[in-house]
């Protein structure tokens, strides 16, 4: 690997010179010194990913993304936890490995490997701001854990979630951003701890949203991951979690609808790397005016999971004649034993559908409305809360009526 320091030229309009000043400005935080100037140099040296390369009508390619003018090294706004778990440990993510370092070492990294991700790589270099929290072993918290958050351009949040042996907790992140945020959450759940973690983003029109969530799994451990993505003019999500331990239990449902010249990516991957492990993968979106949208699904089983019983189902709804939604689920098996399947489907409402809904007196438009927002509710129904359920339908209620291609 070529050493920063011999390598004067930037990619992206972002260079070691910006790290340093980030360094100097910031100081070393949760994150070595070394470990951010390597992540720098695989950053530089990885590829984009052909998945993330513009397709279709596709407006935005972050092989030409250019980062010349974040004001990366500006103090990072604030990440609040509004509801803090009183049996546990949270702090801000930079001063975590000082105030509670046997509980940071012990999961900081273990989810996560930059090594093989150019955007996880340039949000572990440059990082600055985010949360820690642990919840300590057959702790059970009742109330959601609430993280609310709004950030400004160039930031560099990580996200850092255990769970001990036996514990159990919600989570709900909500998040808010403008111009360019790329980030990272990393979950590590212990021997039969249980986790419904949730993420409603809403960002800024003009935002650029890139996300890294990674989970591993101990034995007979359960994560229920339920993802809303309903902001940003390109928001990027990349889900992979690890089934690492037998028993264990994963749980992945997303949603989006891109509306006006929104692009929403996102991709997912369940690895099955046990015995007698499960999950479960519900996707639904939709597309309207000229809003893009794509996803990738994965199931990999390796060979020693067997009695593995995985599913992958990704639906997609076209709105108007300018959109259009990619679907490209896949699955790799090299286990016997195991049940496993995917399936996707990519259409518009039919006319027997509007047909029926007019014949109940609704208008045209209503019906739409009707039929669309009802599209979504399997993945809707999946997030943890009721309060957060009404919230997303009327995020979506709001996206529909700012939609001109189906209420004209």
């Amino acid at each position: 690997m070529a050493s920063l320091s011999e390598s004067p030229s930037s990619v992206h309009g972002i260079s070691k010179t910006s790290l340093d000043a980030l360094i100097a400005a910031r100081g070393e935080g949760a994150i070595p010194v070394q470990m951010r100037y390597d992540a720098l140099a695989r950053f530089e040296e990885l590829p984009v990913r052909q998945s993330l390369k513009g397709g279709r009508d596709w407006k935005h390619d972050l092989a030409k993304l250019d980062l010349s003018n974040l004001d990366i090294a500006a103090a990072p706004q604030p990440i609040a936890l509004q509801a803090k778990p009183a049996r546990g440990m949270a702090t801000d993510f930079d001063s975590a490995r000082v105030r509670f370092p046997t509980e940071f070492a012990a999961i900081f990294g273990r989810a996560v490997d930059t090594r093989d991700d150019k955007f996880a790589s340039l949000a572990l270099a440059f990082q600055h701001g985010g949360i820690f929290i642990w919840i300590p072993d057959g702790v059970h918290v009742a109330d959601p854990i609430r993280i609310d958050y709004r950030l400004a351009a160039g930031k560099f949040p990580y996200i850092l979630i255990g769970l001990g042996r036996g514990s159990s907790a919600t989570i709900v992140e909500r998040f808010n951003g403008s111009a360019f945020v790329c980030g990272i959450c990393e979950i590590v759940l212990a021997e039969g701890s249980n986790l419904q973690y949730a993420l409603e983003q809403r960002s800024a029109d003009d935002a650029r949203t890139i996300f890294t969530r990674r989970a591993a799994l101990g034995k007979d451990a359960t994560l229920a991951l339920a993802v809303a993505e309903l902001g940003g003019e390109h928001a990027v999500e990349r889900i992979r979690i690890a089934a690492a331990e037998s028993g264990s239990s994963a749980e992945v449902t997303a949603f989006f609808f891109a509306n006006g010249d929104q692009h929403v990516d996102i991709a997912s991957e369940v690895i099955h790397a046990a015995p007698s492990t499960r999950s479960q993968t519900v996707i639904r979106s939709a597309g309207t005016d000229r809003g893009q949208g794509r996803y990738y699904g994965n199931i990999k089983i390796l060979p020693q999971a067997h009695g593995t019983d995985a599913s992958l189902r990704d639906d997609a709804l076209l709105l108007s004649e300018q959109a259009h939604v990619d679907s490209v689920p896949a699955l790799e098996i090299a286990a016997n034993d195991v049940k496993a399947f995917h399936g996707a489907t990519v259409g518009a409402i039919s006319a027997e559908e509007i047909f029926y809904a007019q014949t109940r007196g609704l208008s045209r438009a209503e019906a739409e409305r009707m039929i669309a927002l009802g599209f979504f509710e399997p993945a809707i129904a999946r997030f943890p809360t009721e309060a957060l359920r009404a919230e997303l339908r009327g995020a979506l209620e709001a996206k529909f009526a700012a939609s001109d291609a189906i209420t004209a």
